[in-house]
């Protein structure tokens, strides 16, 4: 065991003595390496100077080449030649069909409907004159029959009144007669009794039978007032009954009630055994000869048709009714406009009546219809394609082959046309083409005409 720990004593002094010896061997091959990576550096930049060298001597040995001139291709459009021309575009828009002639028939009788029209369902058709349905008539007969016998009583009365107003006439006459006698005996008895042929007690009776005469004119004549105010009080009673029997009369026959005009039922609320009476809405009734278009015009559209030579009243409208994939035409007149601005639809309501088709279908009220309006007359305007407006007030012209920007004034649209009315002359070239790129000298060509003429060039 000692000398084994000896043995490792030596081991470790040993290896002590190896380990102070390494820090001289490290230095020396490090300054070895630091020559080896200088020498390696100078030979790379070396063979790239070298390389770079002998690039720049083959670049300077090539010959040279001239660029190729850069040219621009020609864009292939469309144009059209504008000429100035009357034209009218067409307002497009929509309308309701309305009827311009309705009628809610109430009875003017009320009562137990007691017969009903076969033919008084929504949709059917009456002619004028054609009964509807009919009330109950018996308590309009047993009015009549009363009206008309108080009346007859009422004539009886006046006959009476008027054969004693003839009989007070004829007392009253003949009392007047007796007093013009009385008074002359009355006289000549005075003047006898100046003489003395007569006593003043022969005169006082003949006073006296005058008197009497007097007051019996005075009775006949107050008879006679009474008797011819009574009169008048019978014809007036009689005027009133006549009255009532008329009446009596018209309530009996509007317990049949017939159509006011021909046209379409579009409602009906009565049955047999009803009571009905005049506040009920019995039937509802349309003129289908006398349908209106209604439709809207903006401010604007207003404003160009209003101040247009031609009025607008009067004037024809085209309507269209796409029913079952179909379109069916009408034709229609403007008739009227309306009273105020309508604020709702956001401008002003014109109405058109129907004056006929080219169709056997019948339209309805309700329907929607295309309405095709003649706008107002450009004298001088020019018809371009929409397509060729750029930026809403601008058009590109073809001038030898290269676009000209030129600002225009559009004046109307019709349908994909658009009429402009100054900026352009006469024979202009008009790009019709729409690009996504554009701009003044762009080269162009024309499919038809590889050299347009310049504008303002005699065609």
């Amino acid at each position: 065991m000692l000398k084994a720990v000896e043995s490792r004593d030596r081991d470790t002094s040993s290896g002590v003595s190896r380990d102070r010896k390494k820090p001289s061997e490290s230095h020396g091959f490090a300054a070895t390496g630091l020559v080896r990576a200088i020498f390696q550096a100078i030979l790379m930049f070396g063979v790239l100077a070298v390389s770079a060298w002998v690039m720049n001597m083959l670049l300077a040995a090539k010959p040279e080449r001239t660029a190729r001139p850069q040219t621009e291709n020609a864009i292939p459009v469309d144009a059209v030649a504008a000429f100035p021309a009357a034209e009218r575009p067409t307002i497009r828009l929509f309308g309701e069909i309305l009827a311009a002639r309705s009628v809610d028939i109430r009875p003017a009788v009320g009562g137990e409907v007691i017969s009903v029209n076969p033919s008084l369902r929504a949709g059917s058709r009456v002619t004028e004159g054609e009964t509807l349905f009919t009330v109950d008539r018996f308590s309009y007969e047993g009015q009549l029959t009363e009206a008309q016998a108080n009346l007859a009583q009422t004539e009886a009365a006046i006959s009476q009144f008027r054969a004693r107003l003839n009989a007070e006439t004829e007392q009253l006459a003949f009392a007047e007669n007796q007093l013009e006698l009385a008074r002359g005996d009355l006289e000549r008895a005075a003047r006898l009794s100046e003489t003395g042929a007569l006593t003043a007690k022969q005169v006082e009776d003949r006073e006296l039978i005058v008197s009497q005469r007097e007051q019996a004119v005075s009775t006949r004549r107050n008879n006679l007032l009474i008797e011819q105010a009574g009169l008048e009080q019978q014809l007036a009673t009689r005027d009133r009954l006549a009255w009532n029997v008329r009446q009596a009369q018209r309530n009996l026959e509007k317990t049949t009630v017939v159509a006011p005009f021909s046209g379409v039922i579009r409602s009906s609320a009565v049955e047999v055994g009803r009571i009905v009476s005049p506040n009920d809405v019995a039937v509802s009734l349309y003129d289908d000869e006398a349908l209106e278009a209604r439709f809207t015009l903006t401010d604007a559209q207003y404003g160009r048709v209003a101040t247009d030579t031609d009025p607008l009243i009067g004037r024809g409208v085209e309507l269209i009714w796409t029913v079952g994939g179909v379109d069916y035409s009408y034709h229609a007149e403007v008739v009227r406009i309306g009273a105020e601005v309508a604020s709702a639809r956001g401008g002003v309501d014109v109405y058109a009546r129907l004056t006929g088709g080219d169709t056997g279908v019948q339209i309805r009220p309700g329907a929607f219809v295309e309405v095709s309006l003649p706008d107002r007359l450009y004298e001088d305007g020019y018809r371009l394609p929409e397509t060729a407006i750029y930026d809403g007030d601008s058009v590109y012209l073809v001038v030898e082959r290269e676009l000209q920007r030129r600002e225009v004034k559009v004046a109307a649209f019709d349908g994909a046309d658009v009429i402009v009315q100054s900026g352009l002359e006469p024979g202009d070239q008009v790009l019709t083409s729409r690009l996504s790129r554009i701009e003044n000298g762009l080269k162009v060509t024309l499919p038809d005409d590889l050299q347009p003429r310049a504008s303002g060039a005699d065609e």
